[in-house]
């Protein structure tokens, strides 16, 4: 049957999907059959098709188009087994085993190859008299069969016997190791067991320390002599290991004492190395080199066949499965183990902000806080003062998550003591911004809005740094925004940055909100962001609601307006009203959506 794997750079291991009907349809939307959550995905990109000639991709008239092997497609194109589907930032790879998805040419033809360097910067020549490439037609037999004897039937039969030995024993010995370099000593050894030619044996891999994806340099991670006795220098056949990599094939050599680096080093020439067989080792997904395994003959008159290649390359096609599966697993332990770190971090974050609303006489309090992901930037708090007063306070820290979050318990800590120790209100905002000013922040700054509530007269004094304007809900139906073009610097731009004061009087029935950016910048899945109009329309409050419904009125109206579309930033909001003259006490309902919305 076939299908795509999917890998996207938010997801650490790739997804198979398999193609049951004779359309599939990728895109954003939730009824596609493969859904892509990236907004450089349309909602509905491309489409699959299943002709009597194969498979075929066309572009439903996307933004960003279809790529098919690196080349944007304009019409309906045939694709074969391992071609490369490029939507927005996701990769499809098609697989198919129905003979019409195999291509005539060589695979490795189309295939990129890589340039690969060593450490001593040696170069030479390959010496290859045949080659096998890393695809299900590898064994097959090519032309038509010449007439076999009876006894070339039961060679046959017993090579097939072995090649399943092996393989059942390279299952077994898998399914023991913990990881590659605890399987590799074992599997070197049984190599030497399945060729009787072969005299050693190595594996080699990329150096993760000094590769580069355009220059991977290979290592010797083990290597295994038939003949532990010999205090021989171990070499490696780097001509030929350097043609696998380029190649992704496996090839075999007759003739590596003729290798131009022989001429250099006469302690090769005593090695007597006579035949020399490679296979890579690459993932099913990328192509990507995972290792290549080398073995060789030293003794004059042995040389490798044809059938032993085949089998090299059966045993490099189960490692890689083995290795896959291994990155799958340490991927997926990573994952819980991230997964159970945001967890704890969102726990601690819950610390931060407040547990309970305040209770203020003749004054309604909702809040609402959702972060993008498992913690955020946003911050809001409620400050109690001697005089009686409250202080209401909500900012932005720069960007999103684990950095985002750290900054914002900072500024949690540093917000209380200011208003303890400082004199005047204004003076609380310079000493939050000389501390976001600091070097050591990097380029991170902090939108900031601080409101000092009068209870008894309802004067709400407001110190902007750099964020959006409160919001009032009037009792007649309109809304105003205070201290509109009186905003200050947001914290940490600049250093001796002022801070002007606002004065706004609360009349009774008046409704407050402080929000960050999250609200106004919600995206739709047209990509249309909801804006300060379309959040002063949801705020506004014609029937006289208390704080809980309108503040609940406004989050619900940015949600339905959202839709499916994806978050793309933190959101939290703060709503308090003034009731009116002779209005019963708040509502019963609690205020509170933290963290769970």
């Amino acid at each position: 049957m076939d299908r795509l794997l999917v890998k996207t750079p938010s997801s650490p291991t790739p997804t198979t999907h398999w193609i049951r009907s004779d359309s599939t349809v990728v895109g954003r939307r939730p009824y596609c059959d493969v859904v892509l959550n990236n907004n450089a995905v349309s909602r509905e990109h491309a489409r699959l098709t299943k002709r009597d000639d194969g498979v075929y991709v066309e572009d439903l008239r996307s933004r960003n188009g279809v790529w098919v092997n690196g080349v944007r497609i304009a019409e309906p194109t045939r694709v074969y087994s391992r071609d490369s589907i490029q939507i927005g930032d996701a990769t499809l790879v098609f697989y198919s085993e129905s003979p019409l998805a195999v291509r005539e040419t060589v695979r490795a033809e189309r295939t990129p190859s890589n340039s690969l360097c060593w450490r001593d910067g040696e170069q030479d020549r390959p010496q290859i008299t045949s080659q096998l490439t890393m695809n299900s037609s590898s064994f097959c037999d090519e032309g038509v069969p010449n007439r076999r004897t009876a006894c070339e039937y039961e060679r046959e039969i017993r090579l097939l016997e072995e090649r399943v030995r092996v393989l059942l024993d390279f299952a077994r010995i898998l399914g023991k190791a913990d990881d590659v370099s605890d399987l590799t000593p074992r599997f070197l050894t049984n190599i030497l067991s399945l060729f009787p030619s072969a005299d050693s044996a190595c594996v080699l891999a990329p150096d993760a320390r000094e590769s580069t994806a355009k220059r991977p340099v290979l290592k010797l991670v083990h290597y295994k002599r038939r003949d532990e006795a010999s205090d021989e220098p171990f070499r490696v056949s780097r001509a030929i290991v350097k043609h696998v990599v380029a190649t992704r094939s496996a090839v075999v050599s007759d003739a590596a004492f003729e290798d131009s680096r022989f001429d250099a080093s006469e302690s090769i020439v005593r090695s007597h190395i006579c035949s020399v067989m490679a296979a890579p080792i690459c993932d099913v997904a990328t192509n990507e080199i995972l290792g290549v395994i080398q073995i060789d003959a030293r003794k004059n008159g042995r040389s490798f066949e044809q059938d032993e290649l085949k089998l090299l390359v059966a045993v490099a096609n189960q490692i890689a499965v083995y290795m896959e599966n291994q990155s799958y697993r340490d991927a997926r332990v990573r994952e819980k183990m991230e997964r159970r770190e945001m967890e704890v971090a969102t726990q601690v974050q819950r610390g931060f902000l407040p547990v309970e609303l305040p209770k203020v006489e003749n004054y309604e309090f909702y809040d609402y806080y959702c972060p993008a992901k498992f913690v955020g930037g946003d911050y809001f708090d409620y400050v109690p003062l001697p005089d009686g007063k409250l202080a209401i306070l909500l900012g932005d820290v720069s960007g999103k998550g684990i950095s985002a979050s750290l900054l914002m318990a900072k500024l949690s800590s540093e917000a209380r003591y200011g208003l303890l120790l400082e004199k005047n209100y204004a003076a609380v905002m310079e000493r939050l911004n000389r501390v976001y000013s600091e070097n050591r922040w990097g380029d991170r700054f902090v939108t900031f809005v601080l409101a000092i509530l009068e209870p008894e007269t309802g004067t709400l004094r407001v110190y902007n740094a750099g964020h959006l304007y409160p919001m009032v809900a009037k009792t007649d139906g309109t809304v105003e925004f205070i201290g509109e073009g009186r905003n200050g610097f947001p914290l940490g731009i600049v250093s001796d940055a002022t801070y002007e004061e606002t004065v706004y009087p609360m009349a009774p029935g008046d409704a407050i909100a402080l929000m960050s950016d999250g609200l106004p910048d919600a995206i739709n899945a047209d990509d249309q962001a909801l804006g300060g109009r379309g959040v002063a329309e949801l705020f506004r409050n014609p029937n006289g609601l208390d704080a809980v419904q309108l503040g609940r009125q406004l989050v619900v109206g940015v949600l339905d307006y959202v839709g499916g579309a994806h978050q793309v930033d933190d959101q939290c909001l703060v709503v308090f009203r003034r009731k009116p003259f002779g209005e019963n006490a708040s509502s019963e309902e609690t205020g509170k959506a933290t963290l769970d919305g």
